[in-house]
Protein backbone atom coordinates (compact mmCIF):
# COMPACT_ATOMS: atom_id res chain seq x y z
CA UNK A 1 0.00 0.00 0.00
CA UNK A 2 1.16 3.28 -1.35
CA UNK A 3 0.43 6.92 0.63
CA UNK A 4 0.67 10.02 -0.77
CA UNK A 5 2.00 12.45 1.65
CA UNK A 6 0.68 16.00 0.62
CA UNK A 7 3.54 18.72 1.72
CA UNK A 8 2.35 21.79 3.74
CA UNK A 9 2.92 24.49 1.75
CA UNK A 10 5.76 27.22 2.57
CA UNK A 11 4.19 31.09 4.21
CA UNK A 12 6.05 32.11 1.03
CA UNK A 13 4.23 30.24 -1.83
CA UNK A 14 1.32 31.07 0.41
CA UNK A 15 2.54 34.76 0.24
CA UNK A 16 3.08 34.74 -3.20
CA UNK A 17 -0.02 33.03 -4.77
CA UNK A 18 -2.08 35.72 -2.81
CA UNK A 19 -0.52 38.55 -4.68
CA UNK A 20 -1.28 36.57 -7.59
CA UNK A 21 -5.28 36.45 -7.02
CA UNK A 22 -5.01 40.33 -5.58
CA UNK A 23 -3.28 41.21 -8.99
CA UNK A 24 -5.48 38.87 -11.37
CA UNK A 25 -8.76 40.50 -9.47
CA UNK A 26 -7.60 43.96 -9.71
CA UNK A 27 -6.11 43.64 -13.14
CA UNK A 28 -8.58 41.11 -14.34
CA UNK A 29 -10.06 43.01 -17.82
CA UNK A 30 -6.14 43.79 -18.87
CA UNK A 31 -5.14 40.17 -17.93
CA UNK A 32 -8.08 38.96 -20.47
CA UNK A 33 -7.22 41.35 -23.08
CA UNK A 34 -3.69 40.18 -23.13
CA UNK A 35 -4.44 36.52 -23.60
CA UNK A 36 -7.66 37.20 -25.76
CA UNK A 37 -5.53 39.17 -28.10
CA UNK A 38 -8.08 42.11 -27.19
CA UNK A 39 -6.49 45.72 -28.48
CA UNK A 40 -7.53 49.20 -26.97
CA UNK A 41 -7.42 52.34 -28.25
CA UNK A 42 -5.57 55.28 -25.84
CA UNK A 43 -7.57 56.17 -22.85
CA UNK A 44 -4.23 58.03 -21.14
CA UNK A 45 -0.75 58.07 -20.66
CA UNK A 46 1.67 57.75 -18.49
CA UNK A 47 3.35 61.13 -17.76
CA UNK A 48 6.14 62.85 -15.31
CA UNK A 49 4.65 66.15 -16.14
CA UNK A 50 1.78 67.97 -15.55
CA UNK A 51 0.29 67.65 -18.84
CA UNK A 52 -3.61 66.78 -19.37
CA UNK A 53 -5.27 66.41 -23.00
CA UNK A 54 -7.96 68.75 -23.98
CA UNK A 55 -10.48 67.14 -26.83
CA UNK A 56 -13.29 68.31 -28.67
CA UNK A 57 -15.37 66.29 -30.75
CA UNK A 58 -17.62 67.96 -33.20
CA UNK A 59 -19.99 66.27 -36.24
CA UNK A 60 -22.92 69.04 -36.16
CA UNK A 61 -23.85 72.19 -35.38
CA UNK A 62 -23.71 75.90 -36.18
CA UNK A 63 -23.73 77.79 -32.89
CA UNK A 64 -21.07 76.10 -30.21
CA UNK A 65 -17.71 75.32 -32.02
CA UNK A 66 -16.89 79.77 -32.46
CA UNK A 67 -17.61 80.40 -28.50
CA UNK A 68 -15.42 78.01 -27.56
CA UNK A 69 -12.33 78.75 -30.05
CA UNK A 70 -13.13 82.22 -28.98
CA UNK A 71 -12.60 81.03 -24.87
CA UNK A 72 -9.50 79.00 -25.80
CA UNK A 73 -8.00 82.05 -27.45
CA UNK A 74 -8.12 84.15 -24.01
CA UNK A 75 -6.89 81.63 -22.26
CA UNK A 76 -4.37 80.94 -24.68
CA UNK A 77 -5.25 76.77 -24.30
CA UNK A 78 -4.22 74.41 -27.43
CA UNK A 79 -6.53 71.60 -28.02
CA UNK A 80 -7.27 68.34 -30.33
CA UNK A 81 -10.87 69.02 -32.62
CA UNK A 82 -11.93 65.69 -33.92
CA UNK A 83 -13.89 66.63 -36.75
CA UNK A 84 -16.14 64.85 -39.10
CA UNK A 85 -15.15 65.49 -42.72
CA UNK A 86 -18.70 66.38 -43.72
CA UNK A 87 -18.70 69.25 -40.95
CA UNK A 88 -15.16 69.98 -41.71
CA UNK A 89 -16.37 70.39 -45.48
CA UNK A 90 -18.84 72.87 -44.88
CA UNK A 91 -16.41 75.45 -42.24
CA UNK A 92 -13.72 75.61 -44.02
CA UNK A 93 -13.07 78.98 -42.09
CA UNK A 94 -13.48 77.66 -38.37
CA UNK A 95 -10.92 75.38 -39.65
CA UNK A 96 -9.06 77.14 -40.68
CA UNK A 97 -9.32 79.70 -37.65
CA UNK A 98 -8.63 76.10 -35.50
CA UNK A 99 -4.79 75.68 -37.40
CA UNK A 100 -3.99 79.96 -37.15
CA UNK A 101 -4.96 79.44 -33.41
CA UNK A 102 -2.23 76.67 -32.94
CA UNK A 103 -5.08 73.51 -32.17
CA UNK A 104 -4.57 69.90 -33.51
CA UNK A 105 -6.92 68.75 -36.17
CA UNK A 106 -8.05 64.80 -35.83
CA UNK A 107 -10.37 62.72 -37.61
CA UNK A 108 -13.65 61.52 -35.79
CA UNK A 109 -14.66 59.82 -39.19
CA UNK A 110 -15.94 60.46 -42.30
CA UNK A 111 -19.88 59.24 -41.90
CA UNK A 112 -20.99 59.41 -38.02
CA UNK A 113 -21.52 55.72 -38.27
CA UNK A 114 -20.10 52.93 -35.66
CA UNK A 115 -16.81 51.79 -37.79
CA UNK A 116 -16.74 48.20 -36.11
CA UNK A 117 -19.56 47.91 -38.13
CA UNK A 118 -18.23 47.91 -41.40
CA UNK A 119 -15.22 45.88 -43.45
CA UNK A 120 -12.01 46.17 -43.28
CA UNK A 121 -12.25 48.15 -47.15
CA UNK A 122 -15.20 50.08 -45.98
CA UNK A 123 -13.32 51.48 -43.06
CA UNK A 124 -10.16 51.61 -44.21
CA UNK A 125 -12.46 53.98 -47.29
CA UNK A 126 -14.22 55.75 -44.24
CA UNK A 127 -11.01 56.86 -42.79
CA UNK A 128 -8.94 57.51 -45.85
CA UNK A 129 -12.72 59.84 -47.21
CA UNK A 130 -12.04 61.84 -43.93
CA UNK A 131 -8.19 62.17 -44.16
CA UNK A 132 -8.50 63.71 -47.61
CA UNK A 133 -11.92 66.24 -46.48
CA UNK A 134 -9.14 67.32 -43.35
CA UNK A 135 -5.68 67.71 -45.20
CA UNK A 136 -7.04 69.62 -47.71
CA UNK A 137 -8.95 72.10 -45.61
CA UNK A 138 -6.44 72.31 -42.58
CA UNK A 139 -2.78 71.31 -43.83
CA UNK A 140 -1.70 69.28 -41.29
CA UNK A 141 -0.42 66.10 -41.28
CA UNK A 142 -4.04 64.17 -39.90
CA UNK A 143 -2.84 61.03 -37.37
CA UNK A 144 -5.31 60.55 -34.46
CA UNK A 145 -8.71 58.95 -34.83
CA UNK A 146 -11.67 59.05 -32.44
CA UNK A 147 -14.35 56.71 -33.95
CA UNK A 148 -17.75 58.21 -33.70
CA UNK A 149 -19.87 56.95 -30.34
CA UNK A 150 -16.40 55.31 -28.90
CA UNK A 151 -17.59 51.90 -30.97
CA UNK A 152 -14.21 50.20 -32.26
CA UNK A 153 -12.50 46.48 -32.23
CA UNK A 154 -9.10 44.98 -33.41
CA UNK A 155 -9.96 45.62 -36.47
CA UNK A 156 -10.60 49.31 -36.23
CA UNK A 157 -7.53 49.54 -34.45
CA UNK A 158 -5.19 47.35 -36.75
CA UNK A 159 -6.73 49.48 -39.69
CA UNK A 160 -6.00 52.52 -38.54
CA UNK A 161 -2.42 51.58 -37.25
CA UNK A 162 -1.50 50.42 -40.63
CA UNK A 163 -2.92 53.87 -41.83
CA UNK A 164 -0.70 55.10 -39.69
CA UNK A 165 -3.04 56.80 -37.11
CA UNK A 166 -3.61 55.80 -33.51
CA UNK A 167 -7.01 55.43 -31.70
CA UNK A 168 -7.39 57.75 -28.89
CA UNK A 169 -10.40 57.57 -26.81
CA UNK A 170 -11.06 59.03 -23.19
CA UNK A 171 -10.31 59.10 -19.30
CA UNK A 172 -12.27 62.24 -18.22
CA UNK A 173 -16.12 62.13 -20.00
CA UNK A 174 -17.48 65.66 -19.07
CA UNK A 175 -21.30 64.26 -20.69
CA UNK A 176 -21.75 67.62 -21.66
CA UNK A 177 -23.93 66.14 -24.96
CA UNK A 178 -26.28 65.29 -22.03
CA UNK A 179 -27.34 68.81 -21.54
CA UNK A 180 -27.09 68.67 -17.52
CA UNK A 181 -26.39 72.13 -16.70
CA UNK A 182 -22.93 74.05 -16.43
CA UNK A 183 -22.42 72.98 -13.19
CA UNK A 184 -22.77 69.19 -13.66
CA UNK A 185 -20.22 69.52 -16.67
CA UNK A 186 -18.25 71.10 -14.08
CA UNK A 187 -18.11 68.75 -11.76
CA UNK A 188 -17.68 65.62 -13.61
CA UNK A 189 -14.67 66.85 -14.81
CA UNK A 190 -13.01 68.13 -12.04
CA UNK A 191 -14.07 66.19 -9.61
CA UNK A 192 -15.51 62.84 -12.09
CA UNK A 193 -18.68 61.24 -12.46
CA UNK A 194 -17.38 59.25 -9.93
CA UNK A 195 -16.32 61.32 -6.89
CA UNK A 196 -12.38 60.97 -6.63
CA UNK A 197 -11.66 60.25 -10.59
CA UNK A 198 -11.24 64.02 -11.47
CA UNK A 199 -9.24 65.07 -14.37
CA UNK A 200 -5.15 64.84 -13.50
CA UNK A 201 -1.77 64.64 -15.49
CA UNK A 202 -2.02 62.11 -17.92
CA UNK A 203 -5.95 62.10 -18.46
CA UNK A 204 -7.58 63.16 -21.94
CA UNK A 205 -11.09 65.19 -21.50
CA UNK A 206 -14.13 64.70 -23.58
CA UNK A 207 -15.64 67.93 -24.40
CA UNK A 208 -18.23 68.49 -27.45
CA UNK A 209 -18.10 71.24 -29.86
CA UNK A 210 -21.35 70.13 -31.76
CA UNK A 211 -24.77 71.96 -30.62
CA UNK A 212 -25.47 69.42 -28.89
CA UNK A 213 -23.21 70.55 -25.73
CA UNK A 214 -24.35 73.88 -24.87
CA UNK A 215 -23.49 73.67 -21.53
CA UNK A 216 -19.46 73.42 -22.20
CA UNK A 217 -19.48 77.23 -23.49
CA UNK A 218 -19.84 78.17 -19.67
CA UNK A 219 -18.40 75.38 -18.20
CA UNK A 220 -15.49 75.42 -20.23
CA UNK A 221 -13.62 78.84 -18.62
CA UNK A 222 -14.31 77.31 -15.10
CA UNK A 223 -12.93 73.97 -15.57
CA UNK A 224 -9.45 75.52 -17.43
CA UNK A 225 -9.30 78.27 -14.52
CA UNK A 226 -9.65 75.33 -11.68
CA UNK A 227 -7.13 73.44 -13.71
CA UNK A 228 -4.63 75.45 -13.87
CA UNK A 229 -4.77 76.37 -10.31
CA UNK A 230 -3.78 72.92 -9.54
CA UNK A 231 -0.53 73.67 -11.92
CA UNK A 232 -1.99 71.38 -14.72
CA UNK A 233 -1.48 72.37 -18.46
CA UNK A 234 -3.78 71.81 -20.86
CA UNK A 235 -2.38 70.26 -24.02
CA UNK A 236 -3.23 68.79 -27.60
CA UNK A 237 -3.11 65.08 -27.69
CA UNK A 238 -0.45 64.95 -30.06
CA UNK A 239 1.41 66.56 -27.65
CA UNK A 240 0.40 64.44 -24.30
CA UNK A 241 1.40 61.50 -26.19
CA UNK A 242 5.17 62.85 -27.14
CA UNK A 243 5.79 63.50 -23.64
CA UNK A 244 4.62 60.10 -22.39
CA UNK A 245 6.55 57.05 -21.34
CA UNK A 246 3.31 54.80 -22.20
CA UNK A 247 -0.20 54.73 -22.41
CA UNK A 248 -3.02 53.23 -20.90
CA UNK A 249 -3.96 50.50 -20.86
CA UNK A 250 -1.31 48.53 -21.89
CA UNK A 251 -3.09 47.28 -24.97
CA UNK A 252 -2.90 50.42 -26.27
CA UNK A 253 0.74 50.58 -26.95
CA UNK A 254 2.31 50.42 -30.73
CA UNK A 255 3.77 47.16 -29.50
CA UNK A 256 0.76 45.26 -28.44
CA UNK A 257 -0.85 46.29 -31.08
CA UNK A 258 1.64 44.75 -33.67
CA UNK A 259 1.04 41.38 -32.20
CA UNK A 260 -2.78 41.21 -31.50
CA UNK A 261 -4.54 39.63 -34.29
CA UNK A 262 -7.28 41.62 -36.31
CA UNK A 263 -10.92 41.35 -36.72
CA UNK A 264 -12.04 40.68 -32.99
Amino acid sequence: MHFVVFKKPSWRNIILWAIFFIVLITYRDNVVSVFSGKLKPIYSAQVTNQQIGLTFDISWGEQTAEPILDILKQKGIHATFFLSSPWASKHEALIKRMVADGHEIASHGNRHVDLNTLSPSELEKEILTAQGVLENISGQKISLLRPPNGAYDNKVITVSQKLGYRVIQWSVDSLDWKRPGPDAVINNVLNGIRNGHGARPGDIILFHASDSAPDTIKALPVVIDNLRNKKYELVPVSELLKNASSTWPPESNLNAMEKAPAGR
